[in-house]
């Protein structure tokens, strides 16, 4: 049964454009901040030709300092897993999400899942195998992710002649909670497509929590400060989670981006998805399948 749902997940033409995404992204925005310092240099030399062209002249030499890789802060950006922003959800949370709401989506859509029904007549642990296939794709997509961001900041260090300057548990460590906070998120994203089982429905819901949760979550921390429900919302866990925040970088004070330690937020993260998923098996075993078409 896993083995199938595996090559399920293997062959789905979803997982693969997701993948190509998080490569792409990994790729371009890893270079860009590699080769952040070169490209100021060059808008600033644009603004000596053309008066007031950009406004890289109004860095100060500290921030100009702390976008280089010769910042800690700065390496760990470019190999943060999660592809942390400071400002909420991140492509990869988001792309793990939505592979967790297709894989099961794209069955009711089908009516495959009728098949797997008889193939395994106890739901939950027909369900019990999808999620163990997901969690296995998913930590192998994040390897892969985590080893495509490292050897881009490989490549920054060499041309920039800059030695790394993270230490390398502290890098294991954050690629763990890297790849479990993105396992978490793929097992919410099943949860959300059983409970609602139509593929637009689902991603239209995800869609506009990540947007409601960008609204009220700042607004809510503005209001009431550090102590309110909304800093446990599953998708602005992710600045937390990294517990890495790019605007201090540039001096800037951000405290509506890192207010939950990151063992609090991984659990309220694992609280998110196990609520759903057991409000989900629950309906999903009581509830009729689909004929197949």
């Amino acid at each position: 049964m896993i083995i199938s749902e595996l090559l399920r997940l293997r062959y789905s033409l979803a997982g693969r454009v997701l993948l190509a995404i998080l490569l792409a992204e990994a790729i371009f925005v890893g270079l860009l901040l590699a080769f952040l310092p070169n490209l100021i240099d060059a808008l600033i030399t644009l603004n000596e030709v053309i008066p007031n062209a950009t406004s890289a002249d109004q860095f100060t030499d500290g921030q100009l300092a702390a976008l280089t890789l010769a910042s800690p802060q700065f390496q760990v950006l470019i190999a943060d897993l999660l592809g942390n922003a400071g400002l909420g959800a991140s492509l990869p949370a988001i792309a793990a999400t939505l592979l967790g709401a297709l894989t099961i989506t794209a069955e009711f859509r089908r009516g495959s899942i009728t098949g797997a029904v008889l193939a395994q007549p106890i739901r939950w642990r027909l369900i019990l195998a999808k999620m163990t296939a997901l969690v296995c794709a998913v930590t192998g997509a994040a390897i892969v992710l985590a080893v495509l961001r490292v050897s881009t900041l490989g490549v920054g260090l060499a041309v920039q002649a800059e030695p790394l300057l993270i230490e390398l548990p502290d890098l294991a460590f954050r690629w763990a909670l890297g790849i479990l906070s993105l396992v978490l998120y793929s097992l919410l994203g099943l949860g959300i497509g059983l409970l609602i089982r139509n593929q637009i429905a689902t991603i239209s819901v995800i869609f506009a929590g990540i947007a409601i949760e960008s609204i009220i979550r700042p607004l809510a921390l503005l209001i009431f400060g550090g102590a309110n429900p909304t800093l446990y919302l599953p998708f602005g866990l992710v600045p937390d989670i990294a517990h890495n925040n790019p605007l201090a970088l540039l001096g800037a004070d951000a405290p509506l981006t890192a207010s939950l330690s990151a063992p609090v937020a991984i659990a309220s993260l694992a609280v998110w998805a196990g609520v759903l998923l057991v409000s989900a098996t629950v309906r999903f075993s009581r509830a009729d399948v689909p004929a197949p078409n």
